[in-house]
């Protein structure tokens, strides 16, 4: 049987309202539509704590019973409230309860009138509300009391509630989710919050990107291993500039806004380790935030040499070896007797403890000779655990001399190479780690985008890596082999944006988005629609959508120089030719190398002459005049080269050389 809104309505009012004591009133159990295991029993503290602020705003839906008693059809949350409130003292046992007396064959109707056609209020609202409260003249404190919250939790609401209005449009709307509102929320700039959300692509509005987007540029106060090592007290105590997300867990999380007091501050800290480090007797000590290889990549390296030991010394390690060796022949003993673990294993442990004591006495043993020390330095830095770390031993190129001289010395010979390590000529990479794996990134990129317009080659490249997969043991050297594709099954958007942050912005990177996002509007949003879909498809869909998925997990991101790209016969199947989605560009290439790497780019790229007006410029104009002259130019770094383009550029370069002896030969 259904009842109109109407039908409700009229029955409601025709019934009496008054106030009955809490005492009288009992919960009904034939007369109420939500049963009680439905009470959402957690929100009770809180509308107890509003019920003590502010009375019952809302009247119970009672049928009078036996014996003077009211039974509660409507109202069991507040009903169990106001119970909390009395077990706790906070109102008395007869405290008057407004009700609405209703006919008992009318009681149901009533109690269906109160949950279906109640609307709830909109998280929206709440936020709003709280807002409001507090900007009434009431502290955070007295708003918490009176809904029975924390004060946390008002604080958030009221940080929710300053949130863009045209953001907060779109939650009431369904199209921002709570969790994204949140992270928008930690931050107070509208504008700023607006962008990033402007800036999530569609298939990637998950909280965990938006809150990169908007943490750009700033420290994380418990994962940057300088701020881990300055130490969050002593940033703020500098009087460093930082942002508390509200919406954190961890409450003592804060994100530094000043990275060069950050710096400063571990620059001075580290100071006290330096000092101490120089009075061991090194010729220098620098003080480095963090420790980069190119800064030391031509100093030479000394290793430790290793002392006579004294008789002590030489006791102890003789009784260690002998009682390892007798350990060693009783496990030995042991190890097909199943039965003997135990033993086994505490003969074991008591190996390890000894093994222990002889390597310390190795390590005590391997020194730095004094007269070494004196031509070689350390350098004092943040490592990645957050704490201070020495890197002893450095040679300065000008110091190399006296330390071999020193070496020969102590070794009473010709310095040793298991005592000094210089570095030889041109050992230097051409390109650093990270502009190699940039490179590298949009080299993958342009493998997969030109996949995507040849489903053969995909399926030759999927069915390949799973027959080396499955049939490994049939394929010698399969286990040696490099995964050209990231199966199963990964799409490697994340590395390349980590390796490249432009990777997006370039040409590779747009054909492949507006790719991504093709298929995320077709495919079914259930994951256990999309096979059934698939079966529905014509091949030529199916092919489609394979090749595409393959294409996306193309691997091949290097941090050093490979002899070969995992990717290489791919890219020739293909037919690749980076000039369609790479140039070399300030911004691109010409920024992340040295003056002496742009001007041997345009020496290669165009001639000698082209290059040597440059060498006297700064380098900015270098750079400026090395993007005037590669212009119109094919020149790629030989990491985006495939082997047909590199044989091309060899036989040009060869061209021009013979064409440059035969300009030289005439004019002379």
């Amino acid at each position: 049987m259904k009842f109109s809104k109407a039908e409700v309505e009229a029955i409601i009012e025709a019934s009496p309202r008054t106030f009955v004591p809490f005492n009288k009133l009992v919960l009904s159990e034939d007369h109420q539509a939500r049963s009680g295991g439905s009470v959402p029993a957690l929100t009770l503290a809180e509308l107890a704590a509003s019920i003590k602020d502010s009375g019952v705003l809302q009247n119970l839906v009672v049928v009078q019973g036996d014996r003077g008693r009211y039974e509660v059809c409507a109202g069991g949350r507040r009903l169990a409230a106001l119970a909390l409130l009395v077990s706790n003292g906070g109102i008395a046992d007869n405290y008057p309860v407004p009700v609405l007396i209703v006919p008992a064959d009318k009681a149901l109707i009533a109690s269906l009138s109160e949950n279906c056609f109640h609307v709830p209020m909109h998280p929206a609202d709440e936020f709003a509300a709280f807002a409001k409260l507090i900007g009434q003249g009431k502290s955070v404190e007295d708003v918490a009391a009176a809904f029975g919250v924390s004060s946390l939790v008002v604080k958030r609401r009221m940080k929710l509630a300053a949130v863009s209005p045209k953001l907060m449009a779109l939650y009431r709307q369904d199209e921002i989710g709570l969790d994204c509102l949140m992270v928008l929320a930690s931050v107070d700039d509208h504008q700023q919050q607006e962008q990033a959300w402007a800036g999530l692509p569609t298939w990637n509005q998950r909280p965990e990107h938006l809150r990169q987007l908007l943490t750009q540029g700033e420290i994380e106060s418990d994962r940057d291993p300088v701020a881990r090592y300055v130490t969050l007290k002593a940033y703020e105590k500098a009087g460093g500039a930082l942002r508390r997300d509200l919406f954190s867990d961890d409450d003592k999380k804060a994100f530094l806004l000043d990275p060069a007091l950050l710096e400063r501050l571990a620059i001075d800290k580290l100071q006290k380790r330096a000092k101490q480090v120089l009075a061991e007797g090194w010729k220098w000590v620098d003080v480095r935030v963090r420790y980069a290889y190119d800064d030391y990549v031509k100093h030479g390296e000394l290793r430790k040499t290793r002392r006579e030991p004294m008789a002590d010394e030489a006791a102890a390690i003789q009784e260690l070896d002998t009682r390892i060796a007798a350990l060693h022949e009783q496990m030995e003993a042991l190890a097909d007797d199943d039965e003997n673990d135990k033993a086994y294993l505490a003969l074991d442990t008591e190996a390890e403890a000894l093994q222990d004591r002889r390597k310390d006495i190795d390590v005590a043993l391997s020194i730095w000779p004094a007269e070494w020390m004196a031509q070689a330095g350390c350098v004092v830095h943040v490592d990645s655990d957050g704490t201070a770390a020495v890197k002893h031993g450095l040679i300065r190129p000008e110091d190399r001399s006296e330390v071999a001289q020193a070496a020969r010395q102590t070794k009473g010979g010709s310095a040793s190479d298991s005592v000094v390590s210089l570095p030889t000529p041109n050992t230097r990479p051409v390109h650093s780690e990270k502009l190699l794996r940039r490179l590298t990134a949009h080299r993958v990129a342009a493998v997969q985008a030109e996949l995507l317009d040849r489903p053969d080659v995909a399926l030759a490249a999927l069915t390949a890596h799973l027959a080396q997969k499955v049939l490994r043991d049939a394929l010698p050297g399969a286990y040696r082999s490099a995964n050209v594709l990231a199966i199963s099954a990964t799409d490697n958007l994340h590395e390349l944006r980590s390796a490249a942050e432009d990777i997006e912005a370039s040409a590779a990177g747009a054909r492949l988005q507006a790719e991504r996002s093709v298929w995320i509007e077709r495919l079914p949003k259930e994951p256990d629609e999309v096979f059934p879909w698939l079966l529905a498809q014509e091949q030529a869909t199916v092919s489609q959508l394979l090749t595409f998925l393959v294409a996306v997990t193309v691997n091949g991101i290097y941090g050093t120089e490979p002899e070969q790209q995992s990717n290489e016969p791919m890219a020739q199947a293909l037919g690749l030719d980076m000039n369609r989605w790479w140039k070399a560009t300030g911004d691109s290439y010409f920024n992340h190398v040295s003056k002496a790497r742009v001007l041997d780019v345009v020496a290669e790229a165009v001639d000698a002459s082209a290059a040597s007006p440059l060498a006297a410029q700064k380098k900015d104009a270098v750079v400026a005049g090395a993007e005037r002259a590669l212009s119109g130019t094919r020149w790629l770094p030989d990491c985006l080269r495939t082997a047909s383009t590199r044989d091309s550029d060899t036989g040009a370069a060869q061209s021009r050389a013979s064409t440059d002896e035969e300009a030289s030969a005439l004019a002379a």
